[in-house]
């Protein structure tokens, strides 16, 4: 166990995703689909279904189970009020990467 998760308490881990570490508070165990769509939403904060099928060349079911999943554990939150009409799930958990 390392000092963090000591430090963090029980019910805490921390998970690496991507080139990142993230604290996980939730007892769902994120598979590698999780992963990629937390490491996708690393860009700008938030993923489409439609960006999810493109980029990894899934079925809308398989990105949309995923994500479903992500919302449940309260590792994303919908928005539905973007002027283009398409749903974004945005990821709190993640910070978004700047180029300087």
């Amino acid at each position: 166990m390392s000092r963090l998760s000591r430090v963090l308490g029980s019910g805490f881990e921390v998970i690496s995703v991507g080139k990142r570490k993230l604290v996980r508070s939730v007892p769902t165990e994120l598979n590698k689909d999780h992963n990629e769509i937390l490491e996708l939403a690393q860009a700008h904060g938030y993923v489409t279904v439609e960006e999810v099928e493109k980029r990894f060349a899934w079925s809308s079911g398989r990105a949309t189970d995923a994500l479903d999943t992500l919302l449940e554990e309260g590792l994303a939150m919908i928005d539905d009020g973007h002027k283009d009409g398409k749903r974004r799930y945005w990821f709190p958990c993640v910070s978004v990467s700047v180029s300087v």
